[in-house]
């Protein structure tokens, strides 16, 4: 059954486009996912020599491992870049991860080299041991796959100094971003043991940035027969994403939904019309839902469908446009405003739900609390996206939500990382949520068509 499933892979895939196609059920079929967190350890065994491997996993597209063994006697660390891809077949899933561009972490000795490694999970409901198959093969010949010795996640408590030497020189500044990431996690959790300390670092926030608050406003069309339990699964992402982003910032929290039964547009107007920010706060707006373009519009932003049911007629009464609400948000004289959209931005009618589902959408590490003051508190400004650029449908399923605000969350999720080590900006995200919503609908998803996310920011310091 491997060797049914890499042939079937491989033969289903344009070769330019090899490790960026389909990604069906993964969570469908797994209660946990295998890649829900971030780093994770990989030890095999070949020619007698055993390997140690430190794999680091952000996306579907970027993920690195550095692998240490021991050779003659001499100790080497070699880098591998990895991109991924899992799907479905005949009940079994699998799970592909292809290793390339392995470079030399240690000095290189003579013409020494190095193949990278490939991992390959294959499983259905009666598998037990679900450790992966490893080989150097590129074309994956089943006696070259083997079975790895073992497979673990790894807590950030266990990034001790002497783990990381495996793998990384005092010098490197992923070494460095480990040990602040180890660090700050046991000092959260003293401080959450003490309840002065979090009050003292409430205090020095305040006096360097000022009193805020973040204000969260929710426009779901839940109840919509079509798409109601993607919107849903946004809803629920993205509302326990702020909540977390405030909690950790120790700013005061407060939420606006309108969803469900409540899905209207006077409703959604009472509650933008009745916001009052003060001016240091962070205003944050966000709708999953229909979204279409009038025949003779020419604004790049769609139009909200604000409908609960598609037998309400389509007027001026049901829709709401993005542009007009980023308008009257800025009107309201908050520090940093935010319009985040995930709807369609085409003819009215077009569906763009699909089976398609994507791995780990939102691997996570410890977040960098200073990124997210620079991010949140140090900035003023606005910004808005949409999820697809005029012509475009945006794409979805119930398991990922929005395939857009997935890869928002990607994006942001990499920037507040410890792991990145450049100046956090609201433009990288932006930037990084495009390219990874392309690479989703693109050459990820067989039966999509391409989706580009428009957006545009102007966001300065303090």
């Amino acid at each position: 059954m491997i060797v049914f499933c890499l042939v079937y892979y491989k033969k289903i895939v344009k070769p330019s486009y090899l490790w960026r196609m389909l990604l069906f059920s993964f969570f469908l079929t797994l209660s946990t996912p295998i890649f829900s967190q971030s780093l994770y350890e990989i030890e095999f065994s070949a020619s007698q020599i055993k390997y140690k491997g430190f794999l680091v996993y952000f996306n579907e597209e970027d993920a690195y491992m550095r692998v240490g063994y021991t050779y003659n006697n001499v100790y080497n660390v070699v880098n591998i870049d990895y991109t991924s891809v899992s799907g479905q077949e005949d009940g079994y899933n699998y799970f592909i991860m292809e290793g390339k561009n392995a470079r030399f972490i240690t000095t290189k000795k003579g013409d020494q080299s190095y193949n990278p490694d490939h991992f390959v999970w294959v499983w259905d409901k009666s598998t037990e041991d679900r450790k992966p198959f490893v080989t150097e093969d590129p074309n994956f010949s089943e006696n070259s796959l083997k079975r790895v010795d073992s497979y673990k996640e790894l807590k950030v408590s266990e990034l001790t100094d002497e783990y990381l030497h495996q793998f990384y020189w005092d010098n490197e500044k992923e070494y460095v971003a480990f040990q602040q990431m180890r660090d700050n996690e046991l000092d959260s959790h003293v401080a959450q043991e003490h309840y002065d300390n979090n009050t003292t670092q409430q205090q020095n926030q305040e006096a360097n940035y000022g009193a805020a608050k973040m204000h969260l406003v929710m426009l779901v069309n839940s109840s919509i027969g079509d798409i109601g339990a993607s919107c849903e699964t946004d809803s629920r992402n993205m509302t326990k994403e702020f909540e977390d982003i405030a909690a950790a910032l120790k700013v005061d929290f407060r939420k606006y939904e309108v969803k469900g039964s409540s899905f209207t547009k006077s409703n959604a107007m009472q509650v933008l019309n009745g916001l009052n920010p003060g001016s240091n706060d962070i205003v944050v707006f966000y709708y999953s839902g229909h979204g279409f373009r009038w025949a003779d519009q020419t604004d790049a932003y769609p139009q909200m469908d604000i409908r609960a049911s598609p037998y309400t007629k389509l007027s001026a009464e049901t829709t709401i446009s993005v542009s007009s609400v980023y308008n009257l948000l800025d009107k309201k004289g908050a520090r940093l405003n935010i319009v985040i959209t995930d709807c369609c931005n085409s003819d009215i009618g077009i569906n763009k739900m699909t089976e398609t589902s994507f791995l780990a959408g939102r691997s996570y590490q410890t977040p960098h609390i200073e990124k997210l003051q620079k991010l949140f508190l140090a900035t003023k400004g606005n910004m808005i996206v949409t999820s697809s650029s005029a012509g475009q449908v945006s794409w979805s399923n119930s398991v990922n939500g929005g395939f857009f605000t997935l890869s928002f969350l990607q994006a942001f999720h990499e920037e507040i990382s410890y792991l990145k080590t450049q100046e956090p900006s609201w433009d990288n995200i932006l930037k990084k949520s495009h390219t990874n919503t392309v690479n989703k609908t693109d050459t990820g998803c067989r039966n999509c068509t391409t989706q580009n996310p428009v957006f545009y920011t102007k966001i300065s310091k303090r």
